[in-house]
């Protein structure tokens, strides 16, 4: 397969695991068990087993959608292959806008962590700006700059994550997961759909497919990738259950953060601090490969420098930042960009996935 990327921008198929990492594990791993639970109680668990395993169906979907070409293409050229020009580019404005929103979604959250368990009186314009800053120098150092973040970005959350699963084990409860099997179907489908929205950012892999040698060796790198982060909040939710009771649960906003508390050390006696400030940049990793992506968007379908683009976007996020002051208006916001992915993951990419199969099959006959 010709690769219409420079060989000097490429990265190892290997490498495809940190990037869908800092993709699909953000700042809702902090909260998401409160969340679930609000629909299906202790039985959601079940959820993240059955959004974990239909991401491994999307997933083999989206390499069968970018394998059909032998130019080795992204998305966005594809698009314009299959619909035309302009209903393409309709098309791929659509996505450009989808990643910025998530990485827009993904800084909100996480200034609003800082806000409330580290610098509850801080302005936070300042701390915006340096923010910004970062991502900017880290975006504007190309893919495998943000492949490099990403990659140390998974060394630290892993430090913390791991360890807290084990710490904690001595003092839960397993009979909280008592009955097993009490909620509906439906129950299960509400909770599922919470749940996606924290796999949600591995659709990257669509624009960033030609930058990774040989990409088809990339897909069981890419499988391992889904299997290992649905394995960890499965571990991570489970111990949650186990933790805290129902009522509690219900009562603790950031079940994650909470325990961590159960760590001491000789000199941090608060841990929570230093895993909050660690996780900043497993963050920056996964706003910088959003961005880059709808940057990459940008320049495929209005040939606009990848450099102007991201200066445009990171500028619109401080302009958000600063005047979105409303709660209720960035929750509405937050819950329109997660049903924007539901159908965008188990619409879109199926779609596409079939008219991907029939062109192949056209083309033989």
């Amino acid at each position: 397969m010709k690769n219409p990327v420079d060989e000097k921008h490429l990265i190892s198929p290997f490498l495809i695991v940190p990037l869908m990492y800092v993709s699909m594990v953000g700042v809702g791993v902090l909260n998401f068990q409160r969340e679930l639970a609000e629909h299906a109680g202790y039985n959601a668990y079940i959820s993240v087993v059955l959004v974990g395993s239909s991401i491994h169906l999307i997933l083999w979907m989206i390499y069968k959608i970018l394998c059909s070409n032998q130019e080795g293409l992204d998305v966005t050229a594809i698009n314009t292959t299959y619909f035309g020009k302009i209903a393409g580019n309709i098309i791929n404005f659509a996505i450009v806008l989808y990643f910025c929103f998530g990485a827009y979604i993904e800084f909100r959250a996480y200034i609003e962590v800082i806000q409330l368990w580290v610098f509850p009186s801080m302005k936070i314009l300042p701390l915006s700006t340096i923010l910004v800053l970062l991502i900017y120098y880290t975006v504007s150092g190309g893919f495998r700059s943000v492949t490099g973040l990403s990659f140390l970005g998974l060394l630290i959350t892993l430090a913390f994550i791991l360890p807290e699963n084990l710490l904690v084990l001595p003092y839960t409860h397993p009979l909280n997961l008592m009955p097993l099997f009490n909620h509906s179907i439906t129950d299960i489908l509400l909770s599922s759909k919470s749940m996606l929205y924290q796999f949600m950012g591995f659709e990257a892999l669509l624009l960033f497919y030609p930058f990774i040698k040989s990409p088809t060796k990339s897909q069981k790198w890419a499988h391992l990738a889904v299997f290992f982060i649905t394995l960890m909040y499965l571990m991570l939710i489970i111990n949650t259950f186990m933790y805290y009771s129902e009522g509690q649960l219900h009562e603790i906003f950031w079940p994650t953060i909470d325990m961590l508390k159960i760590i001491e050390g000789p000199v941090f006696q608060r841990i929570e601090y230093l895993a909050i400030s660690m996780w900043l940049i497993k963050i920056l990793a996964g706003i910088s490969l959003g961005l880059w992506a709808a940057c990459r968007g940008m320049k495929n379908v209005f040939k606009i420098k990848p450099r102007a683009s991201l200066i445009a976007f990171l500028v619109g996020i401080l302009i958000l930042e600063y005047f979105l002051k409303d709660r209720s208006i960035i929750r509405w916001i937050s819950e329109f960009y997660s049903d924007v992915g539901l159908y965008f993951i188990y619409g879109y990419i199926p779609i596409m996935f079939v008219v991907t199969q029939l062109r192949k099959n056209w083309n033989k006959g």
